[in-house]
């Protein structure tokens, strides 16, 4: 099933659900980056956390297509500003605007979400596959 804007239906759904879920913890610090470069397509898992009365978060990624960070060295204040995930349709023909250093786009490149996390250690990845886990807090 394809939407107006040319990205798989269920994918879009998705991405939106990610930025939702994403939006209400602003504010959390980043505790932990993984990258796996053994995991097929590549991995990376950001692991979230604010306190041991509110749920811990983690972030993961598949397929990767590309990460970047900025002021690594801030991973111990690094709380997180802001959250925001992006679908970007597989029919678009160019990186949208900022991803343009990921090179030339392939036909038939398929769909792909945008992670992107503000603060003090800003942190990008472009993947195939995005999932979220929220801890329960009892």
């Amino acid at each position: 099933m394809e939407s107006i804007l040319g990205a798989n239906s269920d994918f879009m759904a998705t991405c939106e659900r990610a930025a939702d879920i994403l939006g209400r913890f602003d504010g959390y610090f980043i505790e932990r980056l993984q990258v796996d470069s053994s995991y097929p397509g590549g991995r990376v898992d950001v692991f979230l956390r604010i306190g041991t009365d509110r749920p811990d978060v983690a972030i993961s990624l598949t397929g990767i297509v590309g990460i970047f960070t900025e002021n690594l060295l801030e991973m111990d204040a690094s709380f997180v500003e802001e959250m925001t995930v992006e679908c970007i349709p597989g029919a678009e023909t160019l990186w949208p605007r900022g991803l343009e250093r990921l090179g030339c786009r392939p036909s038939g490149f398929p769909d792909v979400a945008r992670l992107v996390i503000a603060g003090p250690m800003a942190l990008e990845v472009v993947a195939r596959t995005i999932s979220i886990s929220v801890a329960q807090v009892y």
